[in-house]
């Protein structure tokens, strides 16, 4: 299967996700994929931020394809508020100065 193929397959309805690689280790198909949206806006106050805060895996377990199980660890990013008086901005003395 090619890539486009795959990615049509696994992440049809996820705008901003792309699959990376896909692996297979004896009874588990593990499908490793990354957001890749720029921007996204705070679930607080809806300010839109491109600064990114972090980045962590998310492992979700689905259905089994072929007798395997299948994990799909997906790369996401954590954005930073950058509205000072939102509750989910970090405190104003922990913000870069320059």
């Amino acid at each position: 299967m090619d890539d486009a193929l795959l990615q049509d397959l696994w992440f049809h309805h996820a705008d901003g996700v792309v699959l990376d690689t896909i692996t297979i280790n004896g009874p588990r198909v593990t499908i490793h994929a990354a957001t890749i949206t720029v921007r996204a806006d705070c679930p607080s106050c809806g300010t839109s931020s491109t600064r990114i805060h972090s980045r962590y895996v998310r492992r979700v377990g689905d259905t089994a394809v072929s007798r395997r199980r299948v994990v799909i660890a997906l790369r996401a990013r954590r954005f930073r508020c950058p509205e000072q008086s939102c509750p989910q901005a970090p405190p104003s003395s922990s913000r870069c100065r320059g």
